[in-house]
């Protein structure tokens, strides 16, 4: 654990990404003192709920700084938005958090607002901000750039969930799941080539992944194309097949990038779009290549997205498992030795 001593707002905001990580834009870093010292501090996503729901969840997540007994804390909220000399953004999020501190009897040490291209405070949010520069040039711990923290794919508009709900019903009764189950790998492909995803063709995919069989061996065909599909459905029936087992495991050669990435954008779609309790697999999907493409950060957010959507989800267990232990597929691992 990193111990850091900063007097000075300015010296706070060079500490965050130190303390938490490089990955706390878009969040809300609660910082707990013991006297004049740090070292750690709670990261979490700015929250996007009504403004009646939020003393419940400030109330959580200073529980959470609680629990390690500290004699203070700081908030800082952390934008990737350009402020200007506009009002500081989030500001009602900063009071449920003062409010919550103050309800838990933890003082709060400061209450700062980091954006893209300015600071300020909370505390004073008429008053002059500094620009994000002079961080640059003040004393104390390197200058880190916040970037994106993981995220999970938001809930779609209740209408395209709707859509979706309705076409899957529809599916069912026309007898093409029939047809799909017969041969998934050909609704999964055009799917994945489609310019917009309707809400049968989602539907379809979102029942096929469904079955853990169907959803692995459709895992291995986002990672390496048709063929490996097809091996891959062969090797989930029993039949010979020269599909690599071990493959979603990181094992074998580097596959291509941009396929993947192709993946990630059907799985990150269907997400959005999957009725609750069918989220679970289209989360652990997309955990998987996110982990295969070395982002394990964004690995871990869908694995806990998809343990909420169904908590007894095997392939969710096994790949948090495999985050917790820090492994890296084969060729992440050799590109990181050799950087």
């Amino acid at each position: 654990m990193q111990i850091v001593h900063a007097s000075s707002p300015q010296q706070l905001l060079l500490a965050l990404p130190h303390l938490a990580g490089a990955a706390i834009a878009r969040s809300v870093v609660l910082v707990p003192f013991h006297g004049t010292r740090t070292g750690m501090a709670l990261r979490c996503d700015i929250p996007h709920v009504a403004r009646a729901a939020l003393p419940e969840w400030a109330d959580q997540v200073v529980g959470a700084v609680v629990d390690v007994e500290p004699d203070a804390v700081a908030i800082v909220i952390v934008s990737d938005a350009a402020i200007g000399a506009g009002a500081l953004p989030h500001r009602a999020v900063a009071r449920a958090l003062v409010a919550a501190a103050r309800r838990a009897a933890l003082p709060v040490r400061a209450r700062l607002c980091q954006a893209a291209d300015a600071w300020g405070d909370y505390a004073t949010p008429e008053r002059a901000r500094g620009p994000l520069a002079e961080l640059d040039v003040t004393d104390g711990l390197p200058f880190l750039a916040p970037v994106p923290a993981p995220r999970v794919p938001e809930p779609a508009s209740p209408t395209r969930r709707l859509a979706v709900l309705h076409a899957l019903e529809e599916v069912a009764a026309s007898g093409a799941m029939c047809a799909a189950l017969h041969d998934p790998v050909v609704p999964v492909e055009l799917a994945l080539h489609a310019a917009v995803l309707a809400p049968d063709r989602a539907a379809t995919v979102l029942a096929l992944v469904q079955d853990p069989s169907i959803r692995d061996a459709t895992t291995c065909q986002l990672l390496d194309g048709l063929a490996a599909g097809v091996e891959a459905h062969a090797l989930q029936q029993g039949e010979p097949s020269d599909a690599e087992p071990a493959r979603l495991l990181g094992v074998g050669p580097a596959p291509d990038r941009a396929r993947v990435e192709r993946g990630v954008g059907l799985l990150e779609r269907l997400v959005a779009l999957a009725p609750d309790g069918m989220r679970a697999a289209p989360l652990v999907m997309l955990a998987t290549l996110h982990w295969l493409l070395g982002r394990s950060g964004t690995a871990a957010a869908c694995v806990e997205a998809a343990l909420q959507d169904d908590p007894e989800q095997g392939m969710a267990l096994l790949l948090a498992t495999v985050l917790h232990a820090g492994l890296l597929p084969e060729w992440v691992a050799a590109e990181r030795s050799v950087a």
